[in-house]
């Protein structure tokens, strides 16, 4: 679905240089294959934990799941040391 999505907005473009150089960028991120993609990734699981932290404090909900799901997955030390800060800030509010 997602490369269904990348090739209609490719073809919007009109192809050419700007669609082939977002087309590589997406598989560049797709294959993990730079440290640019890795941290993109990170920041993609970092959102995802704020999000559920925000939930959890606005409408007092247990959403351990999440955490649970990013646990040892961060591959970057920015990444890494983001989502221990959250995890301590989600242990202080318990």
């Amino acid at each position: 679905m997602e490369k269904e999505a990348l090739d209609h907005m490719c073809k919007l473009l009109g192809g050419g240089p700007r669609a082939e150089e977002i087309h590589a960028l997406w598989m560049e991120y797709e294959e993990n294959s730079t440290p640019e993609a890795k941290v993109v990734k990170d920041f993609d699981k970092i959102e995802m934990i704020l999000q559920a932290l925000e939930y959890e404090t606005e409408q007092n909900r247990d959403l351990e799941e999440f955490f649970e799901s990013t646990a040892g997955k961060f591959q970057t030390e920015v990444g890494k040391a983001w989502a221990s800060e959250i995890a301590s800030r989600r242990k202080k509010q318990d």
